[in-house]
């Protein structure tokens, strides 16, 4: 399938719980395209993790549509091929980690799929290198890192060779090393063509993506680049009450003291990069 042709649609997609009459979010209408790397971020209580449940297919919607690499989720027809499509990675990865070695752990999807022995293997393998766990397969679970355990449910799914990873809040319960080394992994998967969404509230986390998703007062308020969002968008941030990752915040009070900056500076690489060619302009 052609990078550029959505994986993932979301056609007028609205969700309300059951007993309410007040919609968590209305008329969503967004795509997910192979090798994209999405972040989901908003405040609490948008529906971020209402959302990454209705892409995976734990929820269904209350209105419009959700297309999974042209089947609509759904159908009865197509559920299953959906499912395979999308897999779902959860906050605490305790909850997804099911056998006493990591090898095993990462074997156990595709062993319920009942493929040969050699295909199972070959999966485990692969998985184990997409996230750097190749040299931990013989160690229990429990004695991994919050980093690796993270990871080590990456592999779990990756060994069921979805299209698509959505994850709500994988970083949340890990330390600066550990969110880095699942923000390496997210990215290095987006690269091989895998489709990626991902719900967090680290602001910082949500530059390393390629669109944004701002999830606000029951809309998709804004759907754009890491530089658009944090840069010409900061306003409708702080309508949220979301803050900026640091360099963008820095920019953002630089520009309000008269210093002419570009608004697309999220990264210290790009304020060093801009201030050089200033510096060379003079010169």
């Amino acid at each position: 399938m052609p990078k550029n042709r959505p994986l993932v649609e979301l056609k007028g997609l609205s969700y309300t719980y059951p007993g309410s009459d007040r919609p968590v979010f209305k008329d969503i209408h967004a795509t997910v395209c192979r090798g994209e790397f999405i972040a989901v971020i908003g405040p609490n209580g948008s529906g971020k993790s209402t959302l990454a449940r209705l892409i995976s297919g734990l929820l269904q919607p209350s209105g419009g549509e959700i297309i999974i690499d042209g089947l609509k989720a759904g159908d009865p027809t197509a559920g299953e091929t959906v499912r395979q499509r999308v897999g779902l990675v959860v906050q605490n990865p305790d909850n997804q980690l099911v056998a006493a070695v990591v090898e095993e752990d990462v074997a156990f999807g595709p062993e319920n799929l009942n493929l040969p022995p050699v295909q199972v293997r070959r999966r485990v393998d692969d998985a184990l290198d997409a996230v750097g766990l190749q040299h931990l397969r013989r160690r229990p679970p429990h004695l991994l890192s919050g980093g690796e355990k993270q990871r080590l449910a990456i592999a779990g799914l990756l060994a069921l060779k979805p299209s698509c990873l959505v994850l709500d809040e994988p970083t949340s319960m890990l330390d600066p090393l550990g969110r880095q080394g699942v923000l390496q992994v997210l990215r290095s998967l987006a690269g091989a063509g895998k489709a990626v969404v991902m719900v967090t509230h680290h602001m910082d986390e949500a530059a390393r993506a390629d669109r944004i998703w701002v999830l606000g007062n029951g809309v998709l308020a804004a759907d754009d680049s890491p530089g658009t969002i944090f840069g010409r968008e900061h306003r409708l941030l702080s309508s949220l009450g979301l803050g900026l990752p640091g360099m963008a915040e820095l920019a953002c009070c630089l520009a309000n003291r008269g210093v002419a900056l570009p608004p697309d500076i999220v990264f210290i690489e790009d304020l060093v990069d801009y201030l050089c060619r200033v510096l060379k302009q003079k010169n």
